[in-house]
């Protein structure tokens, strides 16, 4: 197949990946090289319904307009696994009924099939009930979110979900994390630009998602309370391909959590049918090339990312 042909058959239907091999999108940049690589890719029809029949013959990837040698796609069948922290330190005994009922609404909107784990950051992390599909319980463990005082470690919380994610060897799921917080004291002892990196890296590689809805009234994030949580999770966001929200009356949770729940069933239907795609660049490939993927057979919309976190 001619480069002309390719080029008509990845306009429109193709996402240009323009992705910096093991890198993220907050690196330096590193040289990406000749050897095998990897590309997760999922397909839907015009009307958002992912395909599943896909076969290597059909799928095309280029590097600096050059086509690449597909060597293997492997179908993935990962769905989202997502685990909730809940601010339930001094600041939060107010709203705590509004962020209760908004995770009520949350795990409602969820599909039955993904697995949640729900943990506080009251004082430090602490999980009161681990992944499961099990709703009742999961039910009976927000039930049980109090407000207990102290300061809240929302960076710590993350800190440590990434580095649980990067211990785990060959996870079978992507992972979303929703922050439910308030614009209040931050306990966290981690600091720093090297632990920043740290979590931003861990995070990226595992292809999670990050969602954040932080109550900043009557505590205000202008102020000195509430800085931290609203810049991590705003950079948190932008670099997962996640969602921050600024809530400003409590009653927000109520609609703001089932809106995320939303996102995460649209990516947990879509992530399901991907495939991982293997294969070999040029040989005289560029170090910083730009990368094209898309698929011969017409009528297709092709999602491609290098960690498999479908925005």
């Amino acid at each position: 197949m001619s480069i002309s042909l390719l080029r008509r058959h990845l306009v429109g239907s193709a996402l240009a990946v323009g992705f910096v091999l093991c890198g993220a999108p907050w690196g330096t940049g590193q040289t990406a090289s000749a050897q095998e690589q990897t590309l997760f890719m999922a397909f839907t029809d015009v009307d958002g319904a992912p395909v599943r029949d896909m076969t290597a013959d059909e799928i095309v990837i280029q590097w600096d307009e050059v086509p690449c040698e597909i060597l293997e796609i492997e179908p993935l069948d990962w769905p989202m696994r997502v685990t909730v922290f809940v601010d339930n330190a001094t600041e939060s005994h107010a709203a705590m009924p509004d962020m209760r009922e908004g995770l009520r609404l949350f795990l409602n909107r969820l599909p039955p099939d993904i697995e949640v784990a729900i943990a506080t950051i009251g004082r430090r992390p602490q999980f009161l009930i681990q992944h499961t599909t099990d709703r009742a319980e999961l039910a009976d463990a927000l039930g049980g979110v109090i407000s207990e005082g102290g300061a809240a470690t929302f960076f710590d919380a993350l800190y440590e979900e990434a580095e649980r994610l990067d211990e785990d060897r060959e996870p079978q799921y992507l992972p979303a994390i929703v922050m439910v917080a308030i614009g209040g004291s931050e306990g966290s002892l981690r600091t720093g630009d090297e632990v920043i990196n740290t979590l931003m890296d861990r995070l990226y590689d595992n292809g999670a998602v990050v969602y954040t809805a932080l109550f900043s009234a009557p505590y205000g994030v202008g102020g000195v309370r509430g800085r931290g949580q609203s810049r991590w999770g705003t950079d948190l966001a932008a670099a997962t391909r996640g969602r921050y929200e600024e809530v400003v009356v409590p009653t927000r949770y109520r609609t703001i959590l089932p809106e995320f729940a939303a996102d995460i069933a649209r990516r947990h239907r879509l992530v399901r049918y991907q495939y991982r795609v293997t294969y070999r660049p040029p040989e005289d490939a560029s170090d910083q090339p730009r990368v094209q993927a898309g698929t011969t057979r017409t009528g297709l919309v092709t999602l491609a990312t290098d960690n498999g976190n479908i925005p």
